[in-house]
């Protein structure tokens, strides 16, 4: 009786061991087919995201200073390229850090491998000087207080903020304290209203007024109550 109970246990044992192996197969099996298949769909959709025609794929458009070369080479958007393995969020963070001419990348991808660069250059309103008798540079700021490097013949038309100690600020960084309200006077000034006056010149190098020279060659002092905050 003992012999048979033990011979039946073995046999259901082996059925057991049988059906897990049995099972064990066909999901090894299942998991295999997927992956294969995954790995072809992956490969046939990285292959339709390269770029073929860069004059046809890529679309760049800047404005005067960052050449469109600039932009293909930091992006890698060459032929044979492939879109999808472009980081494209974090080089558009890098260069914005890395080029201060640059005020914003508008990137746009049109699946599969077409992208639209649009490079968003900050307008200059000012040239920064350092104080008299330094040389000049070719720095100039934006509306947002911005400095960065300009083209010097094309600036020549712009009002002069001129800074006051020997740290000139430096591009990339946002102007302070005079210089910054320096700035938003001859922000002001381009205002239609007041468009006779003209400030050729603004000098911060007092710290209870800025010193402008006017279009007419006239001096005058101005502040105003909360001007360096």
């Amino acid at each position: 009786m003992i012999k048979h109970k033990t011979k039946q246990n073995d046999s259901r044992t082996g059925l057991l061991l049988s059906l897990l192996i049995v099972f064990l197969i066909l999901v090894g099996g299942t998991c295999c087919g997927l992956f294969y298949a995954y790995s072809f769909c992956s490969n046939i959709w990285h292959e339709q995201c390269q770029i073929t025609n860069p004059e046809l794929d890529v679309v760049i458009s800047t404005g005067k200073m960052v050449h469109p070369d600039v932009i293909t080479f930091h992006f890698g958007l060459t032929n044979g390229a492939n879109l999808a393995t472009i980081p494209f969020s974090q080089l558009r963070e890098k260069l914005l850090k890395r080029v201060p001419n640059v005020r914003d990348i508008r990137i746009e991808r049109r699946l599969p491998n077409r992208v639209t660069v649009e490079v968003i250059e900050r307008e200059p309103i000012a040239r920064i000087a350092p104080p008299r008798g330094h040389p000049t540079e070719g720095r100039v700021a934006d509306s947002e207080g911005v400095v960065f490097w300009y083209n010097a013949n094309a600036t020549t038309e712009l009002p002069i903020v001129r800074e006051s100690g020997d740290t000139p600020a430096a591009p990339g960084k946002k102007l302070t304290g005079p210089t910054a309200a320096a700035l938003r006077l001859v922000e002001a000034a381009m205002r239609p209203e007041l468009s006779d006056l003209r400030v050729l010149e603004v000098d911060t190098s007092n710290q209870d007024y800025l010193y402008l020279t006017l279009g007419n060659y006239d001096h005058a002092k101005f502040a105003w109550q909360d001007m360096l905050s």
